[in-house]
């Protein structure tokens, strides 16, 4: 029988095996997500697609193998909807440059922690959300209390928002340039965001209302035509 440090030894050369083993290639190679030559960006998609990057941070979980490593780059710096150089942020991509600048701007900078935020502690896989909320202050109404946030229309969300998205906690503090929230959205993903929004203070104020038309003074009022009666009763003399 082995000793026990031997055996140890033994035991993680083999789950190290079995792991790099299970990454060896894909279940799902990266050029099935390629573009199709008629897309208007197909150069820039199309190289995002050839970029080694994608070798060890898959583009889509369903590449992965249950005990591919790799799932802890997906977790952590993968972007399951947009790619991790935002090459599918839009109808435009993030940046035509495909590159590891571009990539740690999109991924690592700008949107980190994508699928760990969103599929992870996320529930942005479920096809229905549930959106619900406990106080708020503003928009349609001054106050609510435990309402269906699902059917607030877009123009009518409230300044001052706690509530609870797909039964987790979500805060929201918008008044004036302010533009703060934390805890899970509306579509599943956890996400924070703090920052002075001075596009808010730029807002044009609502165009004023039409002023009536001015009286005009008795004084410059026409008199009557001649030959005609100047009111009732009145008559004209030969």
């Amino acid at each position: 029988m082995l000793p026990m440090p031997k055996m140890l030894l033994a035991l993680g050369a083999l789950g190290c095996a079995a792991l790099f083993s299970g990454c060896a290639a894909y279940q799902v190679p990266t050029t099935a997500y390629a573009p199709q030559p008629d897309n208007p960006y197909y150069q820039a998609r199309e190289k995002a697609v050839e970029s080694p990057i994608y070798n060890y941070v898959p583009r889509k979980r369903e590449q992965l193998r249950p005990l591919d490593w790799r799932w802890v780059t997906w977790c952590l710096a993968g972007n399951e909807e947009d790619g991790i150089f935002g090459e599918y942020s839009g109808k435009t991509p993030y940046s035509t440059n495909i590159n590891f600048r571009t990539y740690c701007s999109w991924s690592i900078f700008r949107n980190p922690l994508h699928n760990w935020d969103f599929h992870v502690i996320g529930s942005a896989d479920w096809k229905r959300h549930y959106n619900y909320s406990l106080l708020s202050f503003g928009g349609e109404r001054k106050v609510r209390a435990c309402s269906n946030a699902g059917k607030w229309g877009r123009g009518k969300q409230p300044f001052f928002d706690i509530g609870l998205n797909d039964f987790k906690p979500y805060l929201k503090l918008d008044p004036w340039i302010t533009d703060f929230y934390l805890g899970w959205r509306k579509a599943g993903s956890f996400e924070i965001k703090c920052r002075a929004d001075l596009h808010k203070a730029k807002k044009k104020p609502a165009p004023e209302s039409i002023q009536p038309a001015a009286v005009q003074p008795a004084c410059l009022s026409p008199g009557p035509r001649p030959g005609y009666p100047s009111g009732p009763g009145s008559q004209t003399h030969g």
